[in-house]
């Protein structure tokens, strides 16, 4: 039988961006920068970007709070949120999630 760990602490991040038609492209190599540096964090469980019509998703998974707070806190995110992307973005909305339970998924199943 397998197992699934499940960190009962594990804080979810969205952030979606919509951008400037002609911004885009732009805003799409501003998020790139920040993948390897995110990924190195002690915290980071995952950490991609996803392209929804004209709206941008960066989806992150921290192992608690504390992790995500510091990562939000970095240089280079702020520098990135607060100078860079107002000015190429129609609307920028982060929200955090927590899960409430453990996830279903196949190996929980077997």
């Amino acid at each position: 039988m397998h197992t699934v760990s499940y960190i009962q602490d594990t804080v979810h991040l969205v952030i979606r961006i919509t951008t400037k038609k002609e911004e885009r492209e732009k805003v799409l190599l501003c998020l790139y920068e920040t993948i390897a540096p995110t990924h190195k964090e002690e915290g980071c469980l995952e950490y991609r970007i996803i392209q929804n019509g004209i709206s941008l998703l960066v989806i992150g998974k921290w192992k608690s709070q504390m992790a995500l707070d510091i990562h939000l806190l970095l240089h280079f995110h702020l520098h990135l949120f607060e100078n860079i992307l107002p000015g190429l973005c129609k609307k920028i909305r982060v929200q955090t999630y927590k899960e409430i339970e453990p996830p279903i998924t196949s190996l929980s199943i077997l």
